[in-house]
């Protein structure tokens, strides 16, 4: 019964796409990740990283497949932009693949940059790329037949690239986070993403937001849990490099710890107040107030109101530089 719930609810989603196209602020929003922006991918994956059950989706009509109470921060920011939220790439058929031509998810809970990150069958970065270089070869020539008008379409589209935390997580990395020296980590994380930026941009991609990754303040290498800074440090200058790399592209960085730390300084701002305690803890009871709750479960994941806020920092706020998203579709 869920499964045709949830396919009913994405052919409304999917009809929708194509009436709100004309007011959005870009043609489309392509999203890869992982859990924090996935919409349901892994939901039909071997691995153990689920979301596809009670209470998960609890403030989203009960709709399970995010890893959140409601929506995750690509919905949001997708919102904004005037357009649907994008769909998960697995839950399409391939008709509709070939007609959805405001963007999709290929996000996958528990994966991560490295093809070694990751908790049974997810689709780590490059399977991702890998998806949407099907999406742009195969489906989207059968909606926009025009080749200039393709090209025109995917230039000015927005492609969020938010994925990296699970590299640094020791577990689903497989421990290959402490096998070598945080600069030199950094460093192969980055050649990754280098890569796959490079594929995306050679399809046609041109609007970048990427993700910082780190919870900790810039330059703070002192203690194990911010080895990620190291790779929030290098990520602008790598950027810039590759801005003058690939001609026309235009780059934005997404720190999540200009987010992280406004909310914890000040979280009566946005109505909560507990940071700490997980509004589902697993095997507990859902707390009866989600958005009171920084967090949603014990995995990091948050609840709807901490994604809110994530998405509007970036997308006018303070968390993105050197432009907002808002700045970043005007370029």
């Amino acid at each position: 019964m869920e499964r045709k719930i949830l396919i009913l609810f994405l052919s409304f989603c999917f009809v929708s796409h194509q009436s709100l196209i004309v007011n959005a602020l870009v043609p489309a929003v392509y999203v890869f990740g992982d859990s924090h922006v996935d919409a349901g991918n892994n939901a039909l994956l071997d691995t153990p990283a689920q979301a596809n059950r009670w209470p998960y989706g609890i403030d989203f009509n009960n709709i399970t497949g995010r890893f959140t109470n409601g929506k995750n921060i690509a919905d949001f920011i997708a919102t904004y932009l005037n357009l649907p939220m994008p769909p998960a790439y697995l839950n399409l058929t391939d008709a509709q693949k070939s007609q959805t031509t405001t963007g999709m998810t290929y996000a996958s809970g528990s994966c991560g940059i490295l093809t070694t990150t990751g908790a049974g069958k997810c689709l780590r970065l490059a399977q991702q790329v890998d998806s949407f270089t099907s999406t742009v070869t195969k489906d989207l020539p059968n909606a926009v037949n025009d080749r200039g008008q393709l090209q025109q379409y995917l230039a000015n589209s927005l492609y969020l690239v938010l994925i990296g935390n699970n590299d640094y997580n020791e577990k689903m990395s497989q421990g290959k986070v402490t096998q070598y020296p945080p600069s030199d980590y950094a460093d192969l994380l980055l050649n990754e993403v280098t890569k796959q930026i490079t594929t995306i941009y050679n399809l046609g991609a041109r609007k970048f937001v990427v993700l910082g990754i780190s919870y900790c303040a810039p330059q703070n290498y002192t203690i194990p849990d911010c080895r990620s800074r190291y790779y929030a440090d290098k990520l602008p200058q790598t950027l810039q490099q590759l801005e003058c790399k690939l001609t026309g592209s235009k780059f934005t960085v997404y720190d999540y710890y200009q987010v992280y730390s406004k909310i914890t300084a000040n979280p009566q701002n946005y109505g909560i107040t507990n940071l700490v305690d997980p509004c589902y803890p697993e095997g507990g009871s859902v707390c009866p107030d989600r958005s009171k709750y920084f967090r949603f479960d014990q995995y990091s994941h948050q609840t709807q109101v901490a994604y809110e806020t994530a998405a509007k920092e970036c997308f006018t706020g303070t968390a993105c530089s050197p432009l907002t998203i808002s700045d970043l579709v005007k370029a």
